[in-house]
């Protein structure tokens, strides 16, 4: 049979999780001869080689093991090792659903011209959506995912181009572009869509294509990872010259915002732990969360993962202006005073 889709993994230091990934990839409906599964080990430093080592047999599965040298650069490796016509990119705490590549598939013959790509939906997995801080960045906040207003073959923008959940033709990329390697975490995607937009790319929704987030967050966590936005997002307004793009990345709403909150950040997140502890607690022991309750933790998270991202920009502007090396995650981190154990986060 003819290799019709490649589905690229970019994976670091998710041992634990990839059995779950691997096994839901050799479940596929579709026919193993018509896929491969590209496995770019970034630098993992656990049993992540040995997890993949011990797939290649019961997966068409290729590894690589570059240097550890972040998701986009990692995300561009799969694409020139590619040997399929479509690319679909997982993340490596998704599960996908034994229909995903049949379904992105499916969408791409329905819809062949070179600039479409498609969108996938990933679910949470029922014990991580019992955790309000997923709850929140899922269904609330949005800063996760952002499902709820589309609908099945709706026409997107370049903004819904999103990473480990999205497929494209890779003839698109070769032609237009690829990833830019500056960015280890966030923006990755949305700066390319931003590229493809001006080659007509256009992001139809599908969401039969669907994964399952198996991985739950802190508090601590999602900061970390608001933070490590907030840098991304600094670069990509850096790029372009262009308001939107401006507006999108939050420049202006994050010096301002950092500006007037920065002396209470610390405690801002102190007092987000606290009411996320009576939440949790209140759950747990089948109590009942007044709205009241509910709304104030909502705002919280809002606010915290806001006043991360904020610090992210302002930091790197300040490196931006003074060539000062990118701050070190260590002492982003001496911000959480509140007794929460400080636990490697990787990309």
């Amino acid at each position: 049979m003819t290799l019709e889709i490649s589905a690229l993994l970019t994976t670091r230091n998710r041992a634990h999780l990839l059995p779950m990934v691997l096994a839901a990839l050799a479940r596929q409906t579709l026919d193993q001869n018509r896929f491969e599964v590209i496995a770019i080990d970034d630098g993992s430093t656990d049993t992540t080689p040995q997890v993949l080592d011990a797939w290649k047999d019961r997966l068409p599965l290729r590894i690589v093991r570059p240097n550890h040298a972040g998701l986009a650069a990692a995300k561009n490796l799969g694409v020139f090792m590619a040997r399929a016509p479509l690319v679909v990119f997982l993340d490596d705490d998704d599960v996908a659903d034994p229909d995903l590549l049949t379904a992105h598939l499916a969408a791409h013959i329905a819809n062949p011209d070179l600039a479409v790509a498609i969108l996938g939906r990933t679910r949470l997995a029922p014990e991580v959506a019992a955790s309000p801080l997923m709850h929140h960045v899922t269904e609330v906040g949005c800063q996760l995912f952002s499902y709820g207003w589309m609908k099945p073959g709706q026409q997107l923008s370049h903004t819904e181009f999103w990473g480990g959940r999205s497929s494209c033709k890779r003839e698109l990329l070769v032609q237009h572009g690829v990833f830019r390697p500056e960015f280890h975490f966030g923006c990755e995607d949305i700066e390319l869509g931003w590229r493809l937009a001006a080659r007509g790319l256009r992001v139809i929704y599908e969401p039969r294509a669907l994964t399952t987030m198996i991985r739950s967050l802190s508090l601590e966590q999602f900061c970390d990872r608001s933070y490590r936005q907030g840098l991304s997002q600094r670069v990509f307004a850096s790029f372009y010259d262009d308001p939107k793009v401006h507006a999108y990345c939050e420049i202006d709403a994050a010096k301002d915002g950092w500006a007037q909150g920065r002396t209470r950040y610390a405690a801002h997140l102190r007092w987000t732990r606290q009411l996320e502890h009576l939440v949790v607690t209140r759950k747990a022991a089948g109590m009942s969360i007044a709205p009241l309750l509910r709304e104030t933790l909502d705002q919280a998270y809002r606010e915290a993962f806001f006043l991360s991202r904020a610090k992210g920009i302002v930091d790197m502007s300040k490196r931006m202006a003074s060539s000062l090396p990118l701050p070190a995650v260590a002492s982003y981190r001496s911000i959480f005073e509140f007794g929460l154990p400080s636990v490697p986060v990787s990309a």
